[in-house]
């Protein structure tokens, strides 16, 4: 056999066993006058079914009754090549996702002897792709829904944020008129109670409970809200509430005030240092059985730092590591929402030996 004929019927041998692909030829009409294995096994047609018959079998009804196959070969016929993609009819009926190319085929003269076409099932891939389809729309929803929710969350978070202000300034307005009541109008009548009761002696021991008394509602309506936090400012006023919870507690309470000269700060931020530094050594009082503690207030430029140290048991271990706000009490979780409502933080962790408190504040402006 010349080497020319051995490798014709080669080729032909190649596409007549390829399963894969279906590859035949079309004549110029269109009629089909070769099929190979993978033609039979994609179409379902046997060679002797379809040999002779026209390629438009292949097609849906409506594409083969608008002539669209004939059009698919004069486009072959014009470009060189045409490839397309759309959907197909086996014999039983079915359909399937086709990726066609059509090739036209000429003789040694140059003239259009008919054309090749080869076809290949890519309805799993046309699935997938639906699929991937499909979930990128219900993705787009969820993330769409997220959005949304996320949106509904902050409107919610805003809402609770102005509340929690509202609430906190509610509370140190009230603060104040128990403050004010307490002084001016309970203080008044046990000053004139004890003013009574000075006039003889067998009154001395009534006149001395009834100074205790008057010292223990000063004290309250100081505790409260310190006249001297309106009036002198944060450093008169912790200095006053330090050196009266040392005598009340019997706890060796110091306070560092940085700068010496510390200016008056907004009235919101010196109120909130002032509840941190009260808290946490009501705190250190109450829970860490230290014998003495430190308050360190330092101004920076930027910002105002508070720290409360106590050299007690600390925290519990269980604690310690816990992220902040989980298993805190209500005084730790009010210092920390009111610091959020300024912009601050607090930070609670636990010393060797004792607990640190740390607010940070900034300063706007």
């Amino acid at each position: 056999m010349e080497p020319a004929t051995q490798s014709n019927e080669l080729f032909r041998l190649l596409v007549e066993c390829v399963k894969d692909y279906a590859i035949f030829v079309l004549d110029l009409e269109g009629v089909v006058i070769t099929w190979n294995e993978g033609a039979q096994a994609i179409k379902g047609y046997t060679k002797d079914e379809i040999v002779g018959q026209h390629f438009s079998k292949f097609y849906l009804p409506e594409a083969a009754q608008s002539d669209w196959p004939a059009r698919e070969l004069a486009l072959a016929e014009k470009e060189g090549r045409f490839a397309d993609e759309g959907w197909r009819v086996k014999k039983d009926g079915t359909v399937f996702w086709a990726s066609v190319i059509i090739t036209p085929l000429h003789d040694s003269a140059g003239r259009l002897a008919g054309f090749a076409k080869v076809t290949q099932d890519m309805t799993e891939r046309r699935q997938w792709e639906d699929r991937i389809q499909e979930l990128n729309k219900e993705l787009r929803t969820r993330v769409a829904q997220l959005a949304e929710y996320q949106h509904t969350v902050e409107l919610r978070t805003l809402e609770l944020q102005r509340l929690s202000a509202r609430l906190l300034q509610i509370q140190d307005e009230e603060r104040r008129r128990l403050a004010r009541d307490l002084h001016d109008e309970l203080g008044q009548q046990l000053t004139g109670l004890k003013l009574a009761l000075d006039t003889g002696d067998k009154n001395k021991e009534a006149s001395q409970l009834a100074e205790t008394a008057l010292s223990m509602v000063r004290n309250l309506s100081y505790l409260l809200h310190p006249p001297l936090l309106d009036e002198a400012g944060l450093r008169a006023a912790l200095h006053w509430y330090v050196d009266g919870f040392t005598k009340r507690s019997n706890i060796q309470a110091s306070l560092s005030v940085m700068p010496h000269a510390f200016p008056r700060l907004p009235k919101d931020i010196e109120v909130a240092i002032f509840r941190v530094v009260q808290e946490s050594l009501t705190n250190v009082y109450r829970h860490s059985g230290s014998g003495s503690a430190r308050v360190e207030i330092e101004k920076q430029a930027d910002c105002v730092s508070v720290r409360v140290r106590d050299y007690g048991k600390g925290l519990p271990r269980e604690l310690a590591g816990m992220k902040p706000g989980a298993g805190e009490g209500v005084g730790i979780s009010g210092m920390r929402e009111r610091l959020r409502q300024l912009g601050g933080e607090l930070l609670v962790t636990r010393a060797e030996p004792g607990t640190v408190v740390e607010a940070r504040l900034p300063l706007l402006g």
